[in-house]
């Protein structure tokens, strides 16, 4: 079991998520927000992420630097977005941020739960 953060601004989405995750024995704490995500981070202390790229306010870059300046840029990361990143904007991305791996929305539950595995090892 690990403890899994989900920062999506689509409720929705966010406890679909909530729900996947739990099914899959996962503690969760959610975030609607970036603002909100970076003032629970540490305290919560999440074994994953799970980053909704296009939300208001902060923009993704910003929320990950800022978890660098905070000394959380080891925090394990995973992607979900609707955004379809080219390769070479995938890579910068993954290797600047340490990204462990993106989802693309709509996901496949299957799928998810078998990169979350794969991204908590």
């Amino acid at each position: 079991m690990a403890k899994i953060m989900i920062v999506d601004d689509n409720r929705d989405i966010a406890e679909t998520l909530k729900t996947i995750m739990e099914i899959e024995k996962h503690e969760t704490e959610l975030a609607f927000n970036g603002e909100e995500f970076l003032s629970k981070v540490e305290n919560v202390k999440p074994d994953l992420v799970l980053l909704d790229v296009m939300m208001p306010g902060l923009k993704t870059k910003e929320i990950l630097m800022k978890l660098k300046e905070k000394g959380l840029g080891d925090l394990k990361i995973m992607l979900v977005t609707v955004v379809r990143f080219s390769d070479e904007e995938r890579k910068v991305l993954m290797e600047q941020f340490k990204i462990r791996d993106y989802v693309t929305k709509p996901f496949d539950v299957p799928n998810l739960i078998n990169r979350v595995r794969k991204a908590l090892l």
